[in-house]
């Protein structure tokens, strides 16, 4: 038997846990829910498993690849559009060349799925679905039986007096492989709103296995939160593998530093993941989950709660009954929380290693000094340029442009929401175009038609002072001023101005050398994960030259680089050393030629 396992999910309701890793990526008692599902495919003897993937999807590739260190074989289908639960298996038709499970990825089981099957086969059904009684009913699909289990409606959340009957979905199936055949190709196509209705008119063999099996959709953060707690409490057996038990029903990754007195004054059960630290006069009241990568100050209280990976927990701060985010930071004892994504910040920097530590010293030691001696010994030529630009044209010296900095988070409402703030980087060049240039923008063609950026041929808005000042790159000497100020390194990825980022963000870019255009959406939008600069692979590899596209992946290549752990510069390949002091210096190097020449470095 293979297996399916719907892992597109974005987990919308689990924000703001998912605004950086996906519902099944989320760990369930330190792993990840959908690794739960894949060593419960492999207990059950699925071997060959189907994934589909929408929402951050190398998430989920980066940590199981093929499957082979789990010791199943895994392949993966990505959804660009999703096409719903059956529209998304119908695309993969081929794959399911005998009877198959379909699994939810973002969910917890412990599900028999041999007699499951047994009952699949003994009903000679074409689809069975596991089914649970519960007592309330109204946030579930409730299905209806005959006394024989075969299936005669369905009802959608309905209220519990409502309900005919305590049986509710638990979204896990098992079909034999025609059933696909039912589904339209490349359509929105669902198994509860299209395809089960259509099964019961067709009279096709249908029927529900009950189970007493543990279950949970995580659909909310309580449910989160309870599954968790239930792991370590013991009511899910054999799902806690830790390689330590300190005390009884204390387990301890290895890695990990706890102080003596914590362990003897904590009420078990606790699990505590890889690379944590844990302070003297903490009070750990369980059921507690604490996640890999975790700090906890002096007399900290953790009580029936669950704190994810990288986060810092400051001195006497109390956390109860509660679930914290990944990367966050609570600092006072009056428990005001911060998500920083922010490595020195959230003092997870204990695992980071030295030489990383060390290149990042350097390369921003390096920043600074270049950028003050530049201010330093630069006055005099801006002395002149600004004399130069006023008597040219009317105006200011300096043309301030607001520019993309960094990424936030906001909540609507009951909604979280992650946003590109306009966070002006005061952002000064010296002026090139006559005052009205920016009302005129609109009169000109831009040469970049399928991209954001805006780029006009022979511009007439230029000055004539300006277009020296832009061909000898001098216009852009006052941003060492944004170095200095640490706002800026030299080397990183073009600041976009608002209006150009905002275009990439809600419209999107999609290039139009092909008869259908390649869309670089996703790829360019990479590029706002990085740190802005003077100078980096868009000026180095082709300056003014480069398409829209081009300046895009340029930009989105050096922001991966920046961005990726040290464990996965393998990735990199050629580009692994621009993430080293080494790099940064070549990458200056090259920059230099580039605006020297007046070309591309390559």
């Amino acid at each position: 038997m293979k297996a399916m396992i719907l892992a597109a999910g974005v987990g919308s309701r689990l924000m703001p846990l998912t605004l950086t890793i996906p519902k099944p990526m989320l760990p369930v008692a330190n792993k990840p829910a959908l690794e739960h599902i894949v060593n419960l495919c492999k207990r059950n003897g699925i071997q060959k498993i189907k994934m589909n993937l929408h929402y951050l999807p190398e998430a989920v590739d980066k940590y199981f690849r093929g499957g082979e260190d789990f010791g199943v074989e895994i392949s993966y289908s990505i959804e660009k559009n999703l096409l719903g639960t059956a529209g998304g298996i119908k695309r993969i038709q081929s794959f399911f060349d005998e009877t198959f499970i379909v699994l939810s990825g973002d969910g917890f089981t412990n599900i028999d799925f041999a007699d499951m099957l047994r009952f699949h086969k003994e009903n000679n059904s074409k689809a069975t679905i596991a089914v649970k009684p519960f007592e309330d009913t109204s946030k579930f699909g409730v299905v209806v039986t005959d006394e024989n289990k075969a299936i005669k409606s369905f009802q959608e959340k309905p209220k519990k007096e409502d309900a005919l009957s305590n049986l509710v979905n638990l979204g896990i199936y098992i079909f034999e492989p025609e059933i696909l055949d039912l589904v339209p190709a490349k359509e929105v196509y669902d198994f509860g709103y299209n395809l089960f209705p259509d099964l019961l008119e067709k009279n096709i063999p249908f029927y529900a296995y009950e189970t007493d099996a543990y279950w949970s959709d995580i659909g909310s953060l309580e449910e989160y939160w309870k599954v968790n707690l239930d792991i370590a409490s013991g009511a899910v057996k054999d799902y806690a593998d830790y390689d330590k038990e300190v005390a009884k029903k204390i387990y301890v990754n290895t890695s990990s530093k706890i102080d003596k007195t914590v362990v003897e004054r904590s009420t078990p059960p606790i699990l505590i993941g890889k690379n944590a630290e844990i302070s003297k006069g903490v009070d750990l009241r369980g059921p507690v989950v604490i996640g890999d990568e975790v700090f906890i100050e002096e007399n900290a209280i953790i009580e029936n709660s669950v704190i994810l990976k990288n986060t810092y927990i400051g001195k006497g701060v109390e956390v109860k009954k509660s679930v914290v985010s990944q990367n966050y930071h609570m600092s006072v004892a009056n428990n005001f929380g911060t998500f920083i994504d922010d490595d020195a910040v959230l003092k997870s920097h204990f695992i980071i290693p030295f030489k990383t530590k060390f290149n990042q010293f350097l390369i921003r030691s390096t920043d600074r000094t270049v950028a003050f001696f530049a201010l330093l010994f630069l006055s005099p030529i801006f002395l002149l340029v600004a004399i130069l630009i006023k008597l040219d044209s009317k105006g200011p010296v300096f043309y301030k442009s607001k520019r993309l900095k960094s990424p936030a988070i906001e909540k609507k409402g009951s909604k979280w929401y992650v946003y590109f703030k306009e966070k002006p980087i005061n952002y000064y060049v010296f002026r090139t175009m006559y005052i009205d240039a920016d009302k005129r923008v609109k009169e000109l063609k831009n040469k970049y038609d399928g991209g954001p950026f805006v780029k006009i041929e022979n511009d007439p808005r230029v000055t004539k002072i300006g277009n020296k000042l832009r061909k000898t790159s001098i216009d852009e000497l006052p941003l060492f001023w944004n170095v200095l100020k640490g706002h800026m390194s030299l080397v990183g990825v073009w600041a976009l101005p608002i209006y150009e980022a905002q275009h990439l963000l809600d419209k999107g870019m999609k290039g139009e050398d092909t008869e259908e255009g390649m869309d670089l959406t996703d790829v360019a939008q990479l590029r706002f994960k990085g740190r802005p600069g003077l100078a980096g692979f868009w000026q180095a590899r082709g300056r003014s030259n480069l398409t829209a596209e081009e300046r895009a992946l340029h930009d989105s290549v050096q922001s991966v680089m920046e961005n990726i752990s040290e464990d996965d510069t393998d990735y990199l390949g050629e580009y692994a050393e621009f993430k080293s002091y080494r790099g940064y210096l070549k990458m200056l190097f090259e920059t230099f030629k580039s605006v020297v020449r007046r070309e591309g470095a390559i």
